[in-house]
């Protein structure tokens, strides 16, 4: 949401800062604060790209982590797991398709996806006692999400009075695809088969069958955050 923070205050700067010139001038001013703009948004990304290196999120290695957790009476319900050898990359691997400011519609254009993203755990096991009652699992395997996509256009109106306000916003979510390989037993049932068929079948095809939907939802959330930031 800072990357649309900071577009929309630049926008301001830019637009204001604009005089009256020759046709040529005036051209090569919208041409220069394009690339300002443009520039400070790829630099903001770039920002987040480090930020989530920096946090180990990419490449991330857990070799291994507990976990406990339970009711203040653990009789009524208490929970243990532990997990071996996780790994995930390129969830910083962002890249630019296309990025495009237009400084006298004030409008953004922008294609950004993250061609793939892995995860893999070597082991993973768990427990959960509710009244003398347990139920455990384990599990190992790999998951991978290909071209998860995002196009739109952000378009804004700025006024003396009522500041920046978002006119129209569009945003097109795609995802390439899901390949799941995890090997789940929970009681001794193996529920392996037909758990990766609802992530990596039933799952895209849902987002693809739903897309407008999807769509709608996605630019309601990011418009109310907008809302609350301007």
């Amino acid at each position: 949401m800072k990357f649309f923070a900071v577009f929309a205050l630049l926008v301001a700067s830019v637009c204001a800062g604009s005089v009256p010139e020759p046709v040529q001038a005036e051209s090569e001013i919208a041409l220069k604060q394009q690339r300002i703009v443009v520039n400070i948004i790829s630099s903001l990304i770039e920002d987040l790209i480090l930020s989530i290196q920096d946090a180990g999120l990419d490449p991330m290695h857990i070799e291994q982590e507990k976990y406990e957790w339970a009711l203040p009476v653990p009789a009524i319900l208490n929970a243990n797991a532990i997990v071996e050898n996780v790994r995930s990359n390129g969830l910083s691997n962002i890249v630019i398709n296309r990025l495009s400011f237009a400084t006298l519609t004030t409008r953004l254009n922008f294609d950004i996806e993250l061609p793939r993203v892995e995860f893999s755990v070597g082991g993973a096991s768990a427990q959960v006692s509710t009244f003398g009652a347990k139920v455990e699992g384990r599990a190992h395997g790999r998951l991978a999400i290909s071209r998860i996509r995002i196009v739109g256009e952000v378009r804004v109106s700025l006024g003396i009075i009522s500041g920046i306000s978002i006119r129209n916003l569009r945003l097109d979510f795609t995802l390439g695809g899901i390949e799941s390989d995890l090997n789940v037993v929970i009681q001794g049932h193996d529920i392996s088969e037909p758990l990766n068929d609802f992530i990596g079948v039933r799952i895209p095809r849902a987002l693809h069958s739903h897309r407008a939907e999807v769509n709608e939802l996605l630019e309601i959330i990011v418009l109310e955050i907008l809302e609350e930031i301007l």
